[in-house]
């Protein structure tokens, strides 16, 4: 558990490195929320070791789990650079895969999941749109319906991440609704001790 529990700190410093590298030139607010998360990211690093000395030298105490790496500053560039309607592939992909991996790993603060439901709509929008002015400009003017069916695709996608890690939250699995969200902590960085 220890292993895995590095490995992820590991994955997601690599992640926010390779986010702020191709952000750099673009989008450099991205670049040093990366820089900054990667800083909390150490801190949390040195709070788990140490919850983890404690639980080592406790008998049966509980080890930590990767909960113990929520922060919104480790999550904020990856917002951040998804909320870009512009952004490129590249980092989308890292955006994205960063979310993923923190979701993944338990590591989203209570309260957040209101804010990537909101990029991942903007992500949706901006695909949704792309196809809308493909079909356009080919003439193909049949094709509307096709936009709609793609919008309503976009859209059911993104409910299915809500539903699929609705659990995370603390809802039902397959609920895919976030109303009973909480709101953020107003961007102050959390964990769990």
């Amino acid at each position: 558990q220890i292993t895995s529990s590095m490995n992820f700190v590991a994955r997601v410093e690599e992640n926010l490195r390779d986010l702020g590298t191709e952000a750099r030139r673009k989008h450099p607010g991205v670049k040093e929320a990366s820089e900054r998360a990667i800083l909390t990211l150490r801190t949390c690093q040195a709070k788990y070791v140490a919850a983890v000395r404690k639980a080592t030298s406790t008998p049966g105490s509980v080890h930590p789990t990767t909960r113990h790496f929520r922060s919104q500053d480790v999550l904020r560039p990856f917002l951040l650079a998804a909320n870009y309607p512009d952004a490129s592939a590249r980092i989308l992909d890292i955006a994205l895969g960063g979310i993923e991996l923190l979701l993944d790993g338990d590591a989203v603060c209570d309260g957040d999941e209101m804010h990537i439901v909101r990029v991942l709509g903007i992500q949706a929008g901006v695909c949704c749109d792309t196809l809308g002015r493909a079909e356009s400009s080919s003439g193909h003017s049949g094709m509307r319906a096709g936009v709609g069916a793609a919008g309503s695709a976009a859209a059911g996608a993104v409910g299915a991440v809500i539903g699929g890690s609705w659990s995370v939250f603390g809802g039902s699995s397959g609920s895919g609704s976030a109303g009973g969200a909480t709101s953020s902590s107003g961007g102050e960085t959390s964990s769990s001790d």
